[in-house]
């Protein structure tokens, strides 16, 4: 028997789960993003093997072997719309971004996202972030869209506020990679902030 919590939550998401069937590309001024692929595990590895990355998510494992790459490949990336982040140059992945159920709040979606960590301070999380935040709104209405980071990563915070998200307030967030709950900014979108 379906609740109508449930009912509601699957109405909002419709459209974020049929987007799942397409799974569009995205172009920036200097990047494609696109489906995460089995080309990409060993730029997986490399990213979110690095304990300095790792640390700063919440879902991540430490330390990162190919075993993890391909179930984030087989069923993580199915279930959820996950881009990998493409130097349009280079052709080197830079890292990921993508938006997930939020479980906590029902029709809500969750922005996140990672970059290795030679691509930090490059603008390369707001570039990218900025297309999958307008894809994600389209999909579940802009006041719909939430994100998070850990208290200590200020500058994830402000990646988010240039994406136009606001502090909702704080909470506890557990991080795989170390074992331990941490305090975090929990976060909404609001565009009437978005580039200030």
């Amino acid at each position: 028997m379906t609740s109508k919590g449930q009912l509601k939550m699957n109405e909002h998401l419709s459209a974020y789960y049929d987007a799942l069937a397409s799974r569009p590309i995205f172009h920036t001024q200097r990047f494609i993003l696109q489906t995460p692929a089995e080309k990409d595990i060993p730029a997986l590895i490399d990213i979110v093997g690095d304990w300095e990355v790792a640390s700063r998510l919440a879902r991540i494992p430490h330390p990162y072997t190919e075993e993890h790459a391909r179930f984030f490949l087989d069923e993580v990336v199915p279930g959820e719309l996950v881009w990998s982040i493409i130097d349009r140059a280079s052709g080197i992945m830079a890292g990921a971004v993508g938006l997930a159920p939020y479980a906590q709040e029902a029709g809500t979606i969750e922005l996140g996202y990672y970059l290795g960590r030679r691509h930090w301070g490059k603008g390369i999380a707001t570039e990218a972030g900025s297309v999958v935040v307008a894809y994600g709104a389209g999909l579940v209405g802009q006041h719909r869209l939430r994100s998070g980071y850990f208290a200590d990563n200020s500058a994830s915070g402000r990646v988010l506020e240039k994406l136009g998200f606001v502090k909702l307030g704080t909470s506890e967030r557990d991080c795989l990679t170390t074992g331990e709950t941490n305090p975090s900014i929990e976060m909404t979108y609001s565009p009437v902030w978005a580039g200030s």
